[in-house]
């Protein structure tokens, strides 16, 4: 399957793991504006290491509002900014994260076990969404069917080894033995699958220790990722309140489980964070128009 050219009428929110609309409050706009994401053209690309460089100055920043998926409060804003060169787009995120959480699921002690336990906590996480094809929805819980292409930083995971997770939504389709079926009151089902992109991620699980070291040991290390799983960088740095997040990717990949960026057309997208959170726990903005600015 090679991926669409995006639409800029299709509906598009960022939905990990389903949500409904929550649009930010603006004065300048109608309700139904899309915000306006304006990459600027360089020369000299940044260096993703999750510092601002002086470059990063050129770009418009955007301040998005994202609001928790289910219920719609606890406003939050984020601060975005884009840049691109002859064939790659960069993103820059900012965000207030009060708690640095940078392990997913560690292994910890157990005093009285003697033994290490692997909890399940959150690590924070951000995405960005871009459908591909298919009656592209607001939200996830939906008999219609359509692929979107997710880049899915994880503060825990991709994140030492400077990498991002580049997965896809399928939603609908009835045929996937991975799909998850969710009851939509009875009535009808919403099927909806999340699969990695080809090859093998940035991270992988290393075995319990058997000795006592420190309280919490990280149960994931850095690897090199491979294939499709290898499109799309980012490095994020906490300092305290704020995680600032560089993420860069191709504009076209040459993967069939890609979007394609368009540099002279509007793309849809949409964002989401994670802080300390797990699964319907995410908060999510309204519809994102990315527009490349003339040279």
């Amino acid at each position: 399957m090679r991926a669409m050219k995006s639409n800029p009428h299709l509906l598009c929110a960022l939905l990990l793991f389903g949500c409904t609309q929550a649009r930010p409050p603006a004065a300048t706009t109608q309700p139904s504006d899309p915000l306006v994401w304006q990459a600027t053209f360089t020369n000299t690309p940044p260096t993703i290491d999750g510092q601002v460089d002086g470059v990063w100055g050129k770009a418009r920043a955007l301040r998005v509002t994202v609001r928790e998926a289910l219920g719609g409060g606890a406003p939050q804003e984020v601060t975005l900014r884009a840049l691109y060169t002859e064939d790659r787009v960069f993103v820059l995120a900012k965000w207030a994260d009060a708690t640095r959480s940078d392990m997913r699921d560690p292994y910890v002690w157990d005093a009285k076990q003697k033994e290490y336990v692997r909890p399940t906590e959150p690590d924070d996480q951000f995405a960005l969404d871009f459908p591909i094809e298919g009656d592209f929805k607001i939200n996830m819980m939906t008999t219609a069917a359509y692929v979107a292409d997710v880049w899915h930083w994880k503060a825990g995971r991709g994140n030492p080894a400077g990498w991002v997770d580049d997965k896809r939504h399928l939603i609908g389709d009835r045929g996937r033995s991975d799909a998850k079926v969710y009851d939509m009151g009875g009535r009808e089902t919403a099927h909806i699958a999340r699969p990695m992109d080809a090859g093998t991620p940035a991270y992988r699980r290393t075995p319990k220790p058997t000795a006592y070291t420190q309280d919490r040991i990280d149960s994931y290390e850095p690897a090199q990722p491979t294939g499709s799983l290898a499109d799309v960088s980012g490095k994020g740095v906490h300092d305290g309140t704020t995680w600032t997040l560089e993420i860069s990717r191709a504009f076209d990949t040459g993967h069939d489980d890609d979007a394609v960026i368009e540099r002279k057309q509007d793309n849809v997208c949409a964002i989401a964070i994670l802080n300390d959170e797990l699964y319907w726990n995410h908060s999510v903005s309204g519809k994102i128009i990315l527009r490349f600015a003339p040279r």
